[in-house]
């Protein structure tokens, strides 16, 4: 001990601290960093190596360089340049290829070697760094010691990365941190202690000037920005990444036509309150909802007057919807509501306010459709103990209602499971029916009344159901529509008319009925073309039957679509002419005084023979009916002289006298109509009413 003195005058506290929080901070954002890279693929990993590569090199590098600055060796001190880069070179390589080891090969197993190549990389920065701290007196090394400070680093490494890899939560984030510091602060302050500096006597302690102190906090500085920006890349990709998670949950748990809930949040919702329900003793509604036009404004007008329809009947829920009020779209035309409430009265407003929701017209370009819908009731726990059957209670009330010519809506009763149930069979049934050769079709004969000459069959389907026996055509055209078969079900009943009639002989022709869906569809007519084609059945021996209701669901389109099966030699048939819906049955039922013809009719009369052929008809059906005639309109003699003998019994118009105000009117005497002289030897059944000519 007197030939030498061993002199360790400490370290600078403040460069200490600063490295300090530089190690504690870069570890936990390289960690962070290191998680992230095992979250990602493809270029996004390669970008994340890279800044775990910048933040990881950089901070073992600082704290490194930071706490051998502040140490205070007590004698000339001078840093090679080239020994100092190669150290941060070191951590720059070993860093990125850790990470990768650990990540791609995941396990224990990819935790150790990632943890060993890191922790001989701060081993090789560490060493590396001093030899580039050149002092000026004799250095000795402690090697058992040496090798602790290396095994410390690699153990504390591959802890910190199995950590990393692991599930994050709070815990693990300071565990996998403080083994991380623990790493590069262990192996530091283990490796400098093993270091020894021997001052001899002569040498005199030199003292400190400030210089590495200023070239610490510089080193720091820069460090912290580099890890600043790594923690604000963190950030940002976390609230991007939250951000998208929510967006992708809104997605998963919405419909993405509509934006309302889907079925996913539907199932969410009726567990929660089923356990509301259960813990608070309280009751609530499923409401099931089904429109009842859908599929044929689908067909007719197109699916995206379909998506019209739903978007905005989804708008409509959206804004009556109030506290505890839920509305969900299962998919297709299929909605479903809950409402949490022990009120009864509060229950069928609310049913009542989707009901309006369904029954108010929609706007769709330049026409204007209403879809209505079907509503089934079931309540919890009063209808069903368990969501499954709630739902499936709902359902059955939702098609009962859907089945019901009356009511729109149902609250579901014991009694509706097996009526529902069989009708809900019946429709299956009749779908395996038209696979299975179960229907047919039979053929109603026409004849000329003068000759008894076949002029043509009626097509009429028949089904023989292997329970039931025979189905009534009506049956078997409403369970069409209910279970959307009616399209599939006329194409096959016009194929197989015209099939059948190209083997009978002459011109006899087949007349098949056709629903308002399928007549109405755009393609109907190339349909009908096609089927021609097929069977080699001649345009002129089909005719195609269409009732009153059909021309008046949608007049323009019915006219158009008649047209272009009328252009295809197709004959056409006004079905059910006179029927409950016909205007000749309101002419029997109504208690009208009075018919009045149109004057756009009217017009047409001395100039097309048909037209006055039928304005006689009407004439004479309004007095088998005892309805006075009123004909709109009669601006000519011509006019006049051709309606007088048929029996008209009153004539607004500008002949008999031009429109006058009330006191002018009341205060001229009526002008002498000018009449014809074969109409007025015409015996009247009625006055003519009173019209005047404005006063001059």
């Amino acid at each position: 001990m007197s030939n030498h003195i061993y002199e360790l005058r400490g370290y600078n506290p403040f460069l200490l601290s600063g490295a300090l929080i530089v190690c504690v901070l870069g570890a936990w954002i390289t960690m962070r960093l290191v998680a992230r890279v095992s979250e990602t693929s493809g270029r996004q990993r390669v970008g994340w190596y890279f800044l775990t590569a910048m933040a990881g090199a950089s901070f073992v590098w600082c704290t490194h360089f930071a706490a051998m600055l502040a140490y205070h060796a007590s004698g000339d001190v001078q840093l090679d340049p080239l020994y100092t880069v190669l150290s941060l070179v070191a951590m720059f390589v070993a860093m990125p290829i850790a990470v990768m080891a650990a990540v791609r090969l995941r396990g224990r197993g990819g935790c150790l070697l990632g943890g060993a190549i890191l922790g001989l990389g701060i081993a090789s920065m560490h060493y590396i760094g001093m030899a580039a701290y050149h002092i000026d007196a004799p250095v000795a090394w402690n090697m058992p010691m040496v090798i602790v400070s290396v095994l410390i680093g690699i153990g504390l490494s591959a802890a910190a990365l199995l950590l990393a890899l692991r599930p994050l939560n709070l815990r693990r984030e300071i565990e996998m941190t403080l083994a991380m510091v623990g790493a590069v602060a262990g192996l530091h302050f283990t490796g400098m202690a093993a270091m020894h500096v021997t001052m001899l006597p002569h040498m005199q302690a030199l003292h400190d000037n400030g210089q590495f102190e200023s070239i610490g906090f510089a080193v720091i500085a820069g460090s912290m920005l580099t890890i600043i920006a790594g923690i604000a890349c963190f950030v940002i990709d976390g609230s991007v990444r939250q951000e998208s998670y929510d967006e992708l949950h809104r997605m998963a748990m919405s419909d993405a036509l509509t934006g309302l809930p889907n079925r996913i949040s539907f199932n969410e919702r009726l567990n929660h309150e089923v356990a509301t329900a259960d813990q608070k003793g309280e009751q609530f509604a499923v409401i099931g909802i089904d429109l009842n036009k859908f599929k044929e404004i689908n067909d007719t007008r197109g699916h995206a007057a379909g998506d019209v329809v739903l978007t905005t009947l989804a708008g409509r829920f959206s804004a009556l919807l109030g506290e505890g009020e839920f509305v969900a779209r299962l998919g297709g035309d299929e909605f479903i509501a809950i409402y949490r409430t022990s009120d009864q009265a509060e229950l069928h407003d609310f049913v009542n306010r989707i009901q309006q929701a369904l029954n108010q017209p929609i706007p769709i370009n330049d026409y204007v459709v209403t879809s209505g819908g079907s509503i089934g009731v079931a309540l919890y726990p009063v209808d069903a103990t368990d969501s499954e059957t709630l739902i499936s209670r709902a359902d059955l009330a939702m098609y009962r209602a859907k089945t019901d010519l009356h009511h729109t809506i149902w609250y579901y009763e014991s009694s509706l499971d097996q009526s529902v149930r069989e009708r809900r069979a019946m429709g299956e049934d009749l779908r395996n029916a038209m696979s299975n050769g179960q229907l047919s079709l039979f053929y109603q004969v026409q004849t000329v009344v003068a000759t008894g000459a076949v002029s043509g069959y009626e097509a009429l389907l028949r089904w023989e159901h292997p329970v039931r026996g025979d189905v009534p055509p009506a049956e078997i055209r409403d369970l069409a529509y209910e279970n959307g078969l009616i399209i599939e079900l006329g194409e096959w009943v016009l194929d197989q008319a015209c099939r059948a009639a190209t083997g009978w002989d002459g011109d006899v022709r087949v007349a098949v009925g056709m629903s308002a869906s399928q007549f109405l569809l755009p393609r109907f007519a190339d349909t009908v073309q096609a089927t021609l084609a097929r069977t080699g059945l001649p345009a002129g021996r089909l005719v195609i039957e269409i009732t009153e209701a059909t021309i008046q669901r949608d007049r323009p389109r019915a006219l158009a679509m008649a047209r272009k099966v009328h252009a295809l030699g197709v004959r056409l048939a006004l079905d059910e002419f006179g029927g409950p819906k016909s205007v000749l049955s309101m002419l029997c039922e109504f208690p009208f005084d009075k018919i009045k013809i149109d004057r756009a009719l009217m017009q047409q009369v001395g100039t097309d023979p048909a037209m006055a052929e039928l304005v006689r008809s009407v004439m004479m059906a309004g007095h088998a009916l005892q309805v006075s005639v009123l004909a709109q309109g009669i601006e000519t003699p011509g006019q006049l002289a051709r309606l007088s003998p048929e029996g008209c019994d009153e004539r607004p118009g500008h002949l008999p006298g031009r429109p006058a105000h009330a006191a002018t009117a009341a205060g001229v005497p009526a002008a002498a109509p000018i009449m014809p002289q074969a109409f007025a030897a015409t015996p009247m059944r009625a006055a003519f009413a009173p019209s005047f000519y404005p006063a001059a």
